[in-house]
């Protein structure tokens, strides 16, 4: 029997008025008891794809003779979307949908599907069409074998104005978190249920999940899938996923790399500001003595030297207030 819960999501970077009006329906179904596979699909605008996508799942899941459910979140679609996959819902015991009042990104779209699963393990798939099904059987396999995490790769024709940027992107990310996948952010992957349990992602980190858990010590693998076309609608991603990325990228480094200690950042700020004023003061008692005394200089030496003793009170105070001793 089918019930319908409804609940309200509370984005603690949003305005009150805002998380007010974001307003999240559940139309939940009975699940049986010892299932194990949880597949999370989000959806934004699939109308035309979504359905291919269940269908597919549908008769690879059933082939697997394990429990399984499909977990399908619409994220505040406009085309259409919920009314498709609430029909799927009626001819599927096994799904369950989740639907967000407004668009709230990719990021958070995952993360209400991983919060609401219950399988042992969890597969991540887009709603696009562009992954099949009859991949998730090895990918459930290298966990049964120990993996914690499973990233899904594969090549597919594109134009060059996608393929450079990709290739640019995945080479600075490779570098920079010394992970070595083909691909960081592709929608397929699987984990571990344990994995994901204390998991916390900013808006549009849903790039980052592979570096975030490799920082937290889990074993990843990759294994090659199907990666096709889109068949149907627009990618929901520009150009400038690439300069936004990069930026994301920096400051995910920058926040792994320092952790809990924010000041050391102030702190080389602040050591660059005081070298710099001792060494325009040293000029300034220099040309004094050299009879070409300039009070600019003597300003700037006090401006630098101020400076560095601010940075370094304001670090201290931005380490103390976000990380108390306890």
């Amino acid at each position: 029997m089918n019930r319908s819960t409804e609940t309200f999501c509370y984005d603690p970077s949003s305005s009150a008025q805002e998380n007010t009006a974001v307003q999240e329906t559940a139309y939940e179904c009975d699940l049986d008891e010892g299932k194990r596979l949880s597949v999370v699909v989000p959806v934004y605008n699939e109308r035309d794809n979504i359905q291919e996508v269940v269908h597919d799942l549908e008769r690879t899941l059933f082939l697997m003779g394990m429990g399984c459910e499909i977990i399908l979140v619409d994220d505040g679609s406009t085309d259409g979307t919920l009314e498709v996959i609430r029909s799927l819902q009626r001819e599927y015991s096994n799904i369950r949908i989740f639907s967000h009042g407004i668009n709230k990104g990719k990021t958070a779209a995952m993360l209400t599907g991983f919060q609401h699963s219950e399988g042992d393990y969890i597969v991540l798939m887009d709603g696009d069409g562009q992954f099949l099904a009859v991949d998730i059987p090895k990918m459930v396999e290298k966990l049964e074998e120990g993996c914690d995490v499973v990233n899904g790769w594969g090549k597919k024709k594109e134009p060059l104005t996608k393929v450079i940027p990709s290739r640019i992107y995945n080479g600075i990310s490779k570098r920079l978190f010394r992970l070595n996948v083909h691909q960081f952010n592709l929608g397929f992957k699987a984990f571990r249920r344990e994995v994901l349990a204390d998991l916390i992602l900013k808006r549009d980190e849903h790039r980052y999940i592979l570096p975030l858990l490799k920082e937290k010590g889990f074993k990843i693998e990759e294994v090659p899938v199907e990666y096709l076309p889109r068949q149907n609608g627009t990618s929901k991603y520009g150009i400038m996923r690439i300069p936004t990325g990069v930026m994301d990228m920096i400051s995910l480094k920058m926040e792994m790399v320092l952790g809990e200690r924010p000041f050391r950042v102030f702190g080389l700020a602040s050591s660059g500001l005081f070298l710099a004023g001792m060494f325009l003061g040293l000029h300034a008692v220099y040309s004094w003595m050299s009879g070409s005394v300039s009070m600019w200089s003597f300003g700037f030496c006090g401006m630098f030297l101020l400076s560095g003793v601010n940075m370094l009170f304001l670090g201290y105070a931005v380490e103390a207030a976000k990380y108390p001793r306890r």
